[in-house]
């Protein structure tokens, strides 16, 4: 591994932070001492009467059912609500599902919503947290809720959910805004270290439909640990300014994933597999203004048919987002586990997608010509918004192919736009100017701003390291320096981000281009084909370079004995040639290949046999 990858993934991580082999016990934020406490001392659900609260209860049973109950008919005078929990280890379900553990089991129907009496004032205040409970275990939720397949509702503002497991649910549907949901576990055994399959016997319905959903704004979901979901893990439908950070997604408690063979890994069936890990899918976002940041997914993976679409990491509409900091496919342990679906998905407009890593995520969709998308990111869709989705600073480790692609519904005029052309590599210092297409033709990019990502020489497009950044001038020409000189076995990928809008067609300002090819001195080009033959048969040869992912356009010059000069300009790295040759003798293949920062040549010769001359002479053919 290069001092950059070491580098770039101990600075991602840290800035990832580091997460405990389980879930600590945390304080409550400050907040006004609460009105009302109560405090819930029994697992059972006594009855579904919702007249019947824990202050009113005749048999001094304080349920779960009942605490929600009188929280939600609390006057506003006498909020904040404060639901704490003290049940016996004489309990019925004391131990049910881990050592030193109590489990709720909601039997009596849904829990009722938490909520106001008013159709006006939504403010809640109500604080649920099982890290109240006394004694128990020391680290991980010590109160678990299992609600027989059911959701639990939020329908009042600035509540707070916390140090609870949640096994057999449906969601935590957060409807009102202003809403903290934290240090949770979803879908987890109650050692952490499993998947919780809400009906055993039919595992393909996973653990819970969806851990979060939020509908509303302005609520926050941090340091969750949730696994095993049949649609998303988290999932913003339509809400705006929502924070969405530190939670592990598809890992157990310790934040790694168990080790699956080979050739289970990602397999598409119904058939549960007690060898594979499944840990649901991930994160889901539409609406505006949303933050996710500092993420970890990993182990995305379903029961599913082949022809369905794999779990994804991040799938993100709507506008202006913010996604920062992620960790995909990569577990605490530093275990490259991957993902089974798409890295990230984008399509609207306005959204950022900055210093994420990903490792291992595969190919997701395909488009409407049967060309496979195989980039570890994919901007899907813009063709009824202006753009400026920004892609910089991520780095993709063992990708599907490619780092950042773009679907078929994106506007052509993104989907051709050239990135920056390296044209010098001298020690640390690098230069070059707008990107070139196959006809000769400008993308012109001035003062964009220009990133440089290291890879190797491999046949897979990744960035392995972010090394730099700077501003093109007017002209689109740029010079930079690098910290360190590449080694001989690297090179060096560039993108583009305007800063104006109408630079790429009329799409807006921060729009980022596709990376381009490997800019690497270390090239080579050899010809493939016979070294003996017949005339008058056409006898083909093969351009091969390697690195396969040279940055193109590739300028291939041609000269062959017996023929004059032919250049033809290709975009692919491996064009072919067919040649006839009339007359007998030795012959001579000279192919020299340019793109802009290095010429690379190589010469073949061939035997052709007795002939007669009499005949004409054929030209070559190029195809490609």
């Amino acid at each position: 591994m290069s001092r950059y990858v070491t580098i770039a993934l101990l600075v991602l991580l840290l800035t990832a932070g580091s997460y405990p082999s389980s879930q600590p016990v945390l304080a409550a934020p400050t907040r006004a001492s609460a009105a009302i406490t109560l405090t819930v001392n029994t697992s059972e659900d006594v009855n579904n009467s919702l007249s019947t609260t824990c202050t009113s209860a005749s048999d001094g049973k304080c349920t779960l059912r009942r605490a929600i109950t009188e929280a939600s008919k609390a006057a506003p005078d006498a909020r904040p609500v404060t639901i704490n929990f003290d049940l016996p280890t004489t309990d019925p379900n004391y131990q049910r599902d881990a050592p030193g553990t109590w489990t709720i089991v909601v039997d009596k129907g849904a829990l009722p919503p938490l909520k106001t009496q008013s159709t006006t004032n939504k403010l809640g205040q109500v604080t649920i947290d099982g890290a109240t409970q006394p004694d128990g275990r020391a680290t991980g939720p010590k109160i678990f809720w299992d609600l027989n397949d059911r959701s639990f509702e939020v329908e009042s503002t600035e509540n707070v959910i916390r140090n609870l497991g949640f096994v057999d649910i449906g969601s935590i549907a957060l409807k009102e805004d202003g809403n903290l949901v934290e240090d949770n576990w979803m879908g987890l055994t109650g050692d952490g270290t499993a998947v919780y399959f809400r009906t055993p016997g039919d595992e393909k319905r996973l653990a819970l439909t969806e851990g979060v959903r939020i509908s509303s704004d302005g609520n926050t979901v941090r340091r969750n640990t949730i696994v095993g979901a049949f649609t998303k893990a988290i999932n913003i439908d339509g809400g705006d300014n929502n924070i969405i950070t530190r939670n592990q997604i598809g890992t157990q408690a310790d934040g790694t994933v168990p080790t699956v063979a080979a050739q289970s890994e990602c397999v598409a069936s119904f058939n549960y597999n007690p060898q594979n890990w499944y840990g649901g899918w991930g994160i889901g976002l539409s609406g505006s203004n949303n933050t996710v940041t500092l993420n970890r997914l990993a182990g995305m993976q379903n029961m599913r048919a082949e022809n369905d679409t794999a779990p994804m990491a991040l799938e993100i509409f709507g506008r202006d987002h913010t996604i920062q900091g992620n960790i995909i496919g990569i577990g605490t342990d530093n275990t490259r586990s991957g993902v089974c679906g798409q890295g990230i998905k984008v399509s609207g407009q306005g959204t950022n997608i900055l210093d994420n890593l990903i490792a291992r995520s595969r190919t997701g969709f395909e488009s409407n010509q049967g060309d496979m998308l195989d980039g570890a990111i994919l901007y899907s869709d813009n063709r009824f918004s202006p753009g400026g989705i920004t892609v910089r600073s991520n780095l993709v480790f063992e990708g599907p192919g490619n780092i950042y692609v773009f679907g078929p519904e994106v506007l052509q005029a993104l989907r051709l736009f050239r990135p920056a052309r390296i044209t010098s590599i001298e020690g640390t210092t690098i230069s070059g100017g707008n990107g070139i297409d196959t006809d000769g033709n400008e993308s012109h990019c001035p003062n964009c701003i220009i990133d440089f990502y290291l890879d190797n020489q491999d046949d897979k497009g990744d960035a392995l390291a972010h090394i730099g950044s700077t501003v093109a001038d007017a002209n689109g020409k740029f010079t930079h320096t690098l910290t360190n000189p590449i080694a001989t076995n690297q090179g060096i990928r560039t993108s583009s981000t305007t800063q104006s809008a109408d630079i790429i067609g009329t799409l807006a300002m921060s729009t980022t281009t596709k990376f381009s090819g490997l800019y690497t001195k270390n090239a080579s080009l050899e010809i493939q084909g016979p070294i003996t033959g017949t005339a008058e048969t056409n006898i083909p040869f093969t351009f091969r370079i390697t690195p396969f992912s040279l940055a193109t356009p590739v300028t291939y010059t041609i000269n062959t004995t017996d023929f004059s000069q032919s250049v033809q300009t290709v975009d692919l790295t491996a064009p072919s040639l067919n040649i006839r040759w009339v007359s007998n003798g030795e012959k001579t293949i000279t192919v020299s290949a340019d793109n802009g920062l290095v010429v690379i040549t190589d010469t073949h010769t061939i035997q052709i046999g007795e002939v007669d001359t009499s005949k004409k002479v054929y030209l070559p053919l190029m195809t490609k």
